[in-house]
């Protein structure tokens, strides 16, 4: 498998010898493409199963996705995922699975723009146009720097050896593991703004694969920009990660203590709470601007209005 991955792998680690698949960096399109990735979710077609693994490199995860390269003014779009030419940028672009609404993109789209209002750190990002939907979910590599220097990354999951399938962390853990490896109080605030983040928007699928850290270039480590931030539900309908020992129904005081143990001043972390709340009552202009339709709209925002009035 390693001989496979070869240069393609997320992150600055590469296996030789290199037998990875040749690489054309030949235009792609993304609709072709999503639609292969359906066809084999389905268990057909086993031509095309070649194509799809070169394209989705090592990305993993629950949704199919492809490793591309994407020009500076997004007109062209390559399938590039080891070299790309300088007028090339890596990015990675999701596609729903066989079990997704076409909608998954676009509401993936719309949480990024909510949690960049919160003040997260997050890639850049992009959606990208499909005639048969609102559009596919595009977001920047940041395991690549603009010289195509590559920066390791850590997951949560593997730093800790935790199945992410299995829920076993707290962020109560995740902030400790913060503070340990980055050795600076202002990761382990980005972190905590982000658990808010979580909870208050309903991403419940924030399992230990969803939090990583990366090298910069003077080997210090830092929490990598968030990602896979989406309106989720987690196993039974409980947060992956627990907030203080609690999954279900997470609140105010949860939070609160969250931050007390992490050496978050109250006025802080109530703040920090504010500004998340404020971002995310952009939910339904966004998602009318973008194209969500009015019943996914109205059953998000039904879920968020309760998680405001409870949190």
């Amino acid at each position: 498998r390693l001989v496979r991955v070869g240069r393609t792998a997320l992150g600055a680690l590469g296996y030789e010898p290199d037998q990875s698949l040749p690489h054309h960096q030949q235009e792609v399109n993304l609709e072709r493409l999503a639609e292969q990735t359906r066809v084999v979710l389905d268990g057909d077609q086993e031509q095309v199963f070649e194509e799809l693994l070169q394209l989705n490199g090592s990305s993993a995860g629950a949704r199919p996705k492809a490793l591309i390269g994407v020009s500076k003014d997004f007109d062209r779009v390559i399938e590039g995922v080891s070299e790309w030419p300088t007028e090339y940028d890596p990015w990675i672009v999701k596609f729903p699975n066989s079990q997704e609404s076409q909608e998954a993109g676009v509401i993936e789209y719309v949480y990024s723009l909510m949690a960049r209002e919160a003040g997260i750190e997050m890639p850049p990002t992009y959606l990208f146009p499909n005639s048969k939907g609102p559009g596919y979910f595009g977001v920047k590599r940041f395991d690549v720097g603009p010289n195509r220097e590559r920066f390791h990354i850590h997951s949560v999951s593997g730093l800790l050896h935790a199945n992410f399938r299995v829920p076993s962390l707290d962020y109560e853990d995740l902030l400790k593991v913060c503070f340990m490896l980055t050795q600076d109080f202002r990761e382990v605030e980005k972190l905590f703004r982000l658990a808010v983040f979580n909870v208050l928007a309903h991403n419940r699928d924030d399992h230990s694969k969803n939090f990583a850290f990366q090298q910069d270039m003077s080997k210090n480590w830092r929490l990598t920009p968030a990602y896979d931030l989406t309106f989720s539900s987690g196993p039974g309908g409980e947060q992956s990660m627990m907030v203080m020992g609690e999954g279900r129904h997470p609140t105010r005081s949860h939070l609160l203590k969250l931050a007390s143990v992490a050496q978050i001043k109250e006025a802080k972390a109530r703040q920090i709470m504010e500004e998340v709340t404020d971002s995310l009552s952009n939910w339904m202009p966004l998602a009318k601007e973008w194209g969500v339709s009015p019943s996914s709209i109205r059953q998000i925002e039904q879920v968020l209005a309760g998680l405001r009035q409870f949190v």
